[in-house]
């Protein structure tokens, strides 16, 4: 009888680069990333981004309507983050950032070269420990692409640091943090 081994561990290099038609080139200039998913909450841990539990309940005049009802507990989840340069399809520049106990995976597609109208990345899964302030680089990163991991590493730190300080401050969500394309639609965010 076939066992359940629990989830694989990340693939922390692509063994390949792959082409991307929609792929671009983002210098890595003076910008930063921000949370790019709206519903993101800010819970405890290390990890600051969380999901709101919600539990189904059934609406007392009419019980084949089911409504969500916010149980006041959070848990971590995964989110998407980008550049904060324009808002916009950054295709290969997301950053999906996941917990995995102490550290957090950032998945990022570095730019390899460009291609004809798109581009060659190469996926890499960083490990970020904000706790220790540190970002791992895989041995396995290419040496060309090493340097736009390292960039792109520090710079996700320094998010998960913001927004843990935001939160420890008393926002109960991304505000500083979340990218200002979303911000546009509460006149109360700066």
């Amino acid at each position: 009888m076939p066992r359940y081994a629990g989830p694989a561990a990340p693939q922390l290099v692509a063994p390949q680069d792959e082409f991307d038609m929609y792929g671009i080139e983002l210098p890595l200039g003076d910008w930063s990333y921000r949370v790019d998913q709206p519903g993101t909450v800010y819970g405890a841990g290390p990890y600051p981004f969380h999901e709101p539990l919600q539990r189904t309940e059934w609406h007392p005049a009419s019980p084949l309507i089911p409504f969500q009802v916010d149980t006041g507990t959070t848990r971590p989840t995964a989110v998407r983050v980008s550049p904060d340069v324009e808002f916009r399809s950054w295709r290969n520049e997301y950053v999906s950032l996941r917990p995995a106990g102490d550290v957090v995976h950032a998945q990022l597609k570095l730019f390899v070269a460009r291609q004809g109208m798109g581009a060659t990345t190469r996926r890499v899964t960083l490990a970020i420990d904000p706790g220790a302030g540190t970002v791992t680089v895989p041995d396995a990163c290419p040496a060309r692409l090493r340097d736009q991991a390292e960039v792109k590493g520090r710079r996700l730190l320094a998010l998960l640091l913001e927004a843990r300080s935001e939160r420890d401050a008393g926002q109960d969500g991304p505000r500083l943090t979340l990218h200002p394309g979303l911000r546009n639609d509460d006149p109360e965010m700066p």
